[in-house]
């Protein structure tokens, strides 16, 4: 790997490792004497900001540059962070939580797109597996970091958050400064201007042309559903492992497997799989995530609930990468940071509706959830399957052309 990439992959680490702010935002509230409600709204609006810092991410990664938007945000997101032990109000608290989480997120989409610009395609599936395994370990251990922190004082948890986002922000103001461009499209270029907005004509690129790709689209509907199926594994399956008679702590264990797993195999994996179609590797981590789910089915002990769970580990592993840098690998150069802001929008959305309705589902008919599980599992690999190109397509074709 290169330089850059390997800057870009330490300021993700870093950047993780010092992002405990959300873990322990209601304890620091509520040790200042704010209301659960107040800290419940501060809470709230921190996954609100997250979501739509990815969206505007993605937009001014594309008009203004990745690395611009990537030092831009980690410094904006450092001076709020320092600035929140000082406030007193709760409304201004609100505030500037959302605005930590707007400005946290907005780097991803950048991100990812100077991955794919720095990187040779064919090592663009083990770049996002590296990528994932620096996110993971700093998610990982952040928490852990902080809660040392918080024995000190809280102050010394947002001067460490913070210190972690410039940090971040300064080892992005080192890379290659041909990202600081966004790409424009060449006058007199048809197919150029055939990228640019369709509701204004000669005007930069908007959302609306990422929307107007259908096959785009169907992709990240096959991705909501697919996330619906994965976040089973963080929700219903703690009240499935509890009725089915064992401990919190068990629950806990399955989850320490999956993380070990990821880190010690997913790269290792990756060097198999990247040989593989996109829409292979998809379809397989999808196939291999429903039916670690259907497998609960199977029965209580506690020999089946770790294979089941070593088996959505496995589709977790092998599609997962794939699926990361799929957006930025066929997105229009001009638009790449819109399609990976709308792609990981798409899995929020399931990550966000996939609790909701499987703990619904649990309360009538526990193994229903399963059941649907397997469900939303064809539906996803059928979705991935049409708009996905195959080894014989070398360009990408509308679905409805």
């Amino acid at each position: 790997m290169s330089r850059p990439v390997w800057l870009l992959l330490i300021g993700t680490l870093i950047n993780r490792l010092g992002s405990f702010l959300q873990v322990y935002l209601v304890l620091y509230l509520t040790d200042r004497g704010f209301s659960t409600a107040s800290t419940g709204f501060a809470l709230g609006a921190f996954g609100v900001g997250t979501v739509v810092g990815v969206i505007i991410g993605g937009s001014v990664s594309d008009r203004l540059g990745y690395r611009h938007t990537i030092v831009g945000s980690m410094l904006v997101a450092g001076v709020l962070t320092v600035a929140l032990p000082h406030l007193t109000n709760i409304a201004a608290v609100v505030g500037v939580v959302g605005a930590v989480g707007l400005t946290s997120q907005a780097y991803r989409p950048a991100a990812s797109a100077l991955l794919i610009d720095l990187t040779p395609p064919e090592r663009h599936i083990m770049v996002f597996a590296a990528y994932r395994l620096a996110y993971n370990v700093g998610t990982v251990a952040g928490p852990l970091l902080g809660a040392l922190l918080i024995t000190y004082s809280y102050e010394a948890m947002f001067y460490c958050n913070a210190i972690a986002l410039v940090a971040f922000g300064l080892l992005a103001f080192s890379l290659p400064k041909h990202s600081d461009v966004a790409h424009a499209a060449p006058s007199g270029d048809p197919e150029a201007a055939a990228e640019q907005s369709p509701d204004r004509p000669g005007r930069p690129p908007s959302y609306l042309a990422v929307l107007s790709d259908t096959r785009f689209i169907v992709f990240n509907i096959a991705m909501i559903l697919g996330g619906m199926v994965y976040i089973q594994s963080i929700s219903t399956l703690a009240l499935h492992v509890t009725a089915s008679g064992h401990s919190p702590g068990f629950y806990a264990a399955l989850l320490s497997i999956n993380a070990f797993v990821i880190t010690c195999l997913e790269l290792p994996i990756t060097r198999f799989v990247q040989r593989m179609t996109d829409r292979a590797t998809v379809a397989v981590g999808n196939i291999l995530v429903g039916a670690g789910m259907m497998l609960y089915l199977a029965g209580p002990s506690a020999a089946v609930l770790v294979i089941a769970t070593l088996v959505w580990t496995a589709g977790e592993m092998v599609g997962t990468p794939t699926i990361t840098a799929y957006p930025g690998r066929i997105a229009p150069p001009r638009l790449r940071g819109r399609y990976i802001a709308l792609s990981e929008f798409a899995t929020q959305v399931g990550y966000a509706a996939g609790p909701a309705l499987g703990v619904a589902l649990w309360a009538v008919w526990p193994a229903g959830v399963w059941w649907l599980c397997g469900v939303l599992t064809v539906v996803a690999v059928f979705g991935s399957t049409v708009s996905m190109p195959g080894a014989a397509e070398r360009n990408r074709q509308p679905l409805d052309s």
